[in-house]
């Protein structure tokens, strides 16, 4: 399947991007209780039934990461069309 191409408003775009460092944020705040002695456990009725502290740090170990490479390609695609216009001041 070919690529099409699409025009998306640059607001719409820069709302995206914030949401992402958002979500970069807040998971990185988890990892940081996590490895701060917090932990999480799947439960039924207030009562824990299985440890879960180690694949929701795995979880949001991954969204850090993934949403890191998105911010990546987006920093590197802005800042090369900053390059390529002239200074607009």
């Amino acid at each position: 399947m070919g690529d099409i191409e699409r025009q998306v408003p640059a607001g719409l775009i820069e709302q995206w991007a914030v949401h992402l460092r958002r979500q970069r944020s807040r998971a990185a705040d988890t990892i940081w209780l996590l490895d701060n002695g917090f932990t999480i456990h799947d439960g039924r009725n207030g009562v824990p039934t299985e440890e879960a502290t180690a694949r929701v740090r795995a979880e949001q170990q991954a969204v850090v990461t993934e949403v890191t490479a998105l911010l990546d390609q987006y920093d590197a695609i802005n800042l090369r069309g900053s390059q390529l216009e002239p200074d607009a001041r």
